[in-house]
């Protein structure tokens, strides 16, 4: 891992610091910072971070628990890649999740922040344009979970992110690398789709955007037989 400045600079409480270093390898899963198969050691993620091995043990435990990262026979920290029927498994869970986040939200989501989806749905456009495919897994990301934080319910907004954490990686594969643009065209309508849904309260046309969506980028993936059999 490159050596940049700490990521906690000035570390709270001890008991706080597992939290912390939980926090940002929870992002750099959701936003497909970290991609299949990428290797890491415990003193190279606590150096990264400016702490101890400590709670780098305690969050990395967390993540291996939920299947997002796995330990190899040499130590190593690891992104598990997933097999295609894992895979498959995955996605049907998570539009079965995130399409009732995505009901409730049409419901539910302030005029606000409809105003605020639209803007999530700009950056990605944008985003697609950026010669760095990272700027797409992020604007993606956010642009999933506005509506998701929408829904009113935290502990579906918690087995989601959970999903996310092991789809994240995955999602890097589709949207991180310059063949995105192949299917960049069907992100765009999807996600104008659900904006449109949400902003009409439907929330049947909001739930068919969002599967679509979803269903689209796992086609795409699929496709590319990048995933163990």
């Amino acid at each position: 891992m490159k050596q940049d400045a700490p990521l906690i600079t000035q570390p709270e409480r001890p008991d706080s610091l597992g939290r912390q270093v939980y926090d940002i390898l929870s992002e750099m899963l959701l936003s497909g910072r970290l991609q299949p198969d990428d290797r890491m050691s415990m003193r190279e993620l606590a150096d990264r971070m400016g702490v101890s091995v400590m709670p780098v043990r305690e969050a990395v435990s967390r993540l291996v628990a939920a299947g997002a990262l796995e330990v190899r026979p040499n130590r190593a920290i690891a992104v598990p890649l997933l097999t295609r029927a894992g895979f498959q498994d995955l996605t049907e869970i998570r539009i079965h999740n995130e399409t009732h986040a995505t009901r409730l939200a049409a419901e539910r989501m302030s005029v606000q922040g409809i105003d605020q989806l639209r803007q999530h749905d700009r950056a990605f456009r944008d985003a697609l344009a950026s010669p760095d495919g990272r700027d797409a897994v992020r604007a993606n990301k956010a642009l999933h979970f506005h509506v998701y934080d929408a829904a009113g319910s935290p502990m579906l907004r918690e087995l989601i992110a959970t999903m996310w954490l092991k789809a994240g990686p995955i999602i890097n594969l589709d949207l991180g690398e310059a063949s995105r643009r192949s299917r960049s065209a069907a992100s765009v309508r999807n996600h104008a789709d659900l904006v449109e849904a949400i902003a009409r309260r439907d929330p049947d046309g909001a739930a068919q955007a969002l599967a679509e969506d979803i269903r689209s980028a796992a086609a795409f993936i699929l496709s590319r037989d990048a995933l163990r059999d």
